[in-house]
């Protein structure tokens, strides 16, 4: 998932409300919980202001910012690649 796949939280947020997004999926890896946006035909990951990629360590607190946040309460996870306690090398 390089830098130039990637959403801004704000440019999120403008795609949500003009209808652009048609599903999000909750990406599970060894660094945590990330967020890719289908726009079209194309998945882009939610980046971060410092980071090409957004994580969480908490799925409740991923969940929580998705509802409260951003008004969305459906989404699909992919948890193939999460392994609970793994680190990155």
């Amino acid at each position: 998932m390089g830098e130039s796949d990637g959403v801004s939280e704000a440019t999120l947020r403008e795609l949500l409300a003009s209808g652009a997004v048609r599903h999000l999926v909750v990406v599970g890896a060894a660094e945590g919980w990330a967020v890719q946006v289908e726009i079209g035909m194309r998945r882009k990951v939610l980046r971060s202001a410092r980071a090409p990629v957004r994580w969480w360590k908490s799925m409740d607190r991923l969940t929580r910012w998705l509802r409260s946040d951003l008004g969305v309460s459906e989404w699909t996870v992919d948890a193939r690649q999460y392994h609970p306690g793994q680190h990155s090398l």
